[in-house]
């Protein structure tokens, strides 16, 4: 079961609140953005040459700003490890009890399967012959 902690908000609005701190970052960094969100005048008329994307991979890799690969994996990571402090564990006895209702349970719905199962080829075999 997963706890939110209550002083800080819930996990979501955390999560929100780091995404619009990134939009804002984002739109203050690319001034061409800037125009489309409303916050200036007109966007300036972009010349045939600028406005052809620039496909190279150092330009993909080095955009300011945007964390890379490695570290949105750490950051998830360390999200995770805040995630699983908050997970309220099973004690070895819930553990051991809930295991042995599941063992038991298998056996009795095999059991009605495998009598089931025999059952029927019976009956086919009689019908058959």
């Amino acid at each position: 079961m997963i706890e939110t902690d209550n002083e800080s908000g819930s996990y979501m609005s955390r999560i929100q609140k780091k995404k619009s701190v990134k939009d804002k970052k984002k739109r203050n960094a690319d001034p061409e953005k800037v125009g489309d969100a409303g916050l200036s005048g007109p966007k300036p008329a972009a010349s045939s040459v600028s406005s052809a994307p620039r496909t190279d991979k150092a330009a993909v890799e080095a955009r300011p700003g945007e964390p890379n690969f490695f570290q949105r994996g750490m950051e998830f990571l360390r999200e995770v490890k805040v995630e699983l402090k908050k997970v309220t564990w099973p004690t070895r006895k819930q553990t051991t009890g809930t295991t042995i209702v599941v063992i038991i349970f298998v056996f009795v719905v095999a059991a009605f399967l495998g009598l089931f199962d025999y059952s029927l080829s019976k009956l086919v075999q009689v019908v058959l012959t």
